[in-house]
């Protein structure tokens, strides 16, 4: 959809012309950086934000004259609102392309641990393009297939890699592959003084952890004080009795749905993302829990590829060693090389599938290939490897004891809101303006029925118990629909508290 815009903008002659004139070095690079997904063009993209602006502007001038007369009432929202319709179309690029940032240096450091092994084992750089090529990286394989092509049609490996380092916004892996670039196919001190490190994932993870405290309360606050201001809004007009209330609980739901997975996308503490996404995908602890096992697997099997042993012979050796999560993956493998006679490429293949989480998984295959250059340099990689991952795991679990400690004041919070609104629901007959107003000083609120209130009770019950049960999963809780539960038992016990003390609601 965003690229038919882009291009329907490109054709209307004046915001063509705007497109033109338009200089921006971040929005060029994201439109070539997107080449392999995206058909974009600066101008394109350029001339479809000012057009989006414009139309939105006409339209909510025209839609709001119908409501309002004044212009200070239609003016500065319709510009306000256009002025982001803007912004978000021309950032639209450069958003996407920093989206692939954390994933680009979370693998930053396997490629490169590739490229140097090849040249160890005295291969060329086309031989580290291919290898790259094949093991299944996320964007970054597809890109390399793509450079693959390009020096197929003529273009030196150097200067494609060169252009795809220069357009990606990761600077881990622009600093390694221009290291590689610059080695010349050979092992030297600056690929060893890089091997290990990865400088800007562990920042922005500890940026997040940075982050985290305040975001969590922020999206715990707003999901929970949002139904309370509906509450109000809808006492003092005096709508609290109509049944179109009913209609605003699956949008808090949906508003409440999408800001809590925002959060748990970002925020939780993913030791590793998980292979098989969907419904059946495996809980984060399980993913944890096999990632820390791992590491550890790693290590015993980088000191026996150091000591000679090769990837056939280490795997059995250090079996017994490892942990039954380890000890399901390398079964399958260690069978299909002694019983099926299969390859040691296939057989880490196999037990890559049966991996729970997507690193654990591209570093089984990867092994097979990192082996095939050189056993033991293989194993001096892993152990180096294995040995960054341990510190990254150590800062990913800081993200962890920090929402363990949040969990308290999020299940206080969810309570206390579920408690006022009971109250603000009881309260309903006494905060409507317009009965005040029509009956002036002598107003006497009249009790309601629980009939009459059902509507607002139900869409705040459900509010209620949703909002519980979603900011449970958000700071990782092990009852959430328990505690969601809790909220709309609290929720209907301050409702029927309140309306028998003040008498506001009868049967």
């Amino acid at each position: 959809m965003y690229e038919r815009l882009c291009r329907v903008g490109l054709k209307i002659p004046p915001f063509a012309l705007l497109g033109r004139r338009k200089k921006d070095r971040e929005l060029d690079r994201a439109v070539r950086f997107l080449a392999p997904k995206m058909n974009l063009t600066s101008q394109g993209v350029a001339s479809t934000s000012y057009l989006v602006a414009f139309l939105v502007l006409v339209g909510l001038l025209w839609s709001m004259s119908l409501l309002a007369t004044n212009p200070l009432v239609i003016v500065p929202p319709s510009t306000i609102i256009a002025v982001v319709a803007y912004y978000f179309m021309v950032s639209y690029p450069v958003s996407l392309m920093n989206s692939y940032k954390s994933a680009l240096s979370e693998e930053a450091d396997i490629v490169f641990e590739q490229f140097v092994l090849v040249f160890q084992s005295r291969g060329t750089i086309f031989d580290a393009i291919e290898m790259v090529a094949q093991s299944e990286h996320p964007y970054l394989s597809e890109s390399f297939r793509r450079i693959l092509d390009q020096t197929q049609n003529g273009v030196p490996p150097e200067k494609a890699i060169a252009d795809f380092a220069r357009d990606q916004p990761s600077d881990d892996l622009r600093r390694y592959l221009l290291a590689v670039l610059t080695a010349l196919e050979k092992k030297t001190d600056l690929l060893e003084l890089l091997s290990g490190e990865s400088f800007e994932a562990d920042t922005m993870l500890r940026q997040k952890n940075l982050e985290l405290e305040s975001r969590l309360l922020i999206v715990a606050a707003l999901t929970t004080y949002l139904p309370i201001m509906f509450t109000l809004a809808i006492s003092l007009t005096g709508y609290g009795t109509s049944p179109f209330v009913l209609l605003i609980a699956p949008l808090f739901v949906g508003l409440g749905w999408i800001m809590t997975s925002r959060f748990r996308r970002q925020f939780s503490a993913y030791f590793d993302r998980p292979q098989k996404s969907g419904a059946m995908s495996p809980p984060q602890k399980d993913i944890a829990a096999e990632y820390d096992e791992f590491v550890n697997f790693l290590i015993l099997l980088g000191e026996r590829l150091r000591s000679g042993d090769t990837l056939e012979v280490a795997l059995p050796a250090v079996r017994d060693a490892t942990s039954a999560e380890i000890q399901r993956l390398i079964d399958p493998a260690i069978q299909s090389v002694y019983w099926q006679s299969e390859s040691i490429k296939q057989a880490m293949a196999i037990a890559g599938e049966k991996a729970l989480g997507k690193r654990v998984a591209q570093m089984l295959k990867i092994i097979s290939l990192m082996c095939e250059a050189s056993a033991s340099e293989a194993g001096e990689r892993l152990s180096k490897l294995a040995a960054h991952m341990v510190k990254r795991s150590a800062i990913i679990k800081e993200r962890g004891s920090i929402i363990a400690a949040q969990r308290l004041k999020v299940y206080i919070l969810g309570l206390t809101s579920a408690a006022v609104l009971g109250l603000l629901s009881s309260l309903t007959p006494f905060l409507f303006i317009g009965a005040l107003m029509h009956q002036g000083p002598l107003w006497n609120p009249q009790a309601l029925s629980l009939i009459d209130l059902a509507p607002l009770i139900i869409a705040l019950g459900v509010m209620t118990v949703s909002t519980g049960f979603q900011n449970s999963r958000m700071v990782n809780g092990g009852r959430p629909a328990l505690f969601g539960l809790a909220c709309g038992l609290v929720f209907l016990c301050a409702f029927a508290l309140s309306s028998a003390l003040l008498g506001t609601v009868h049967i």
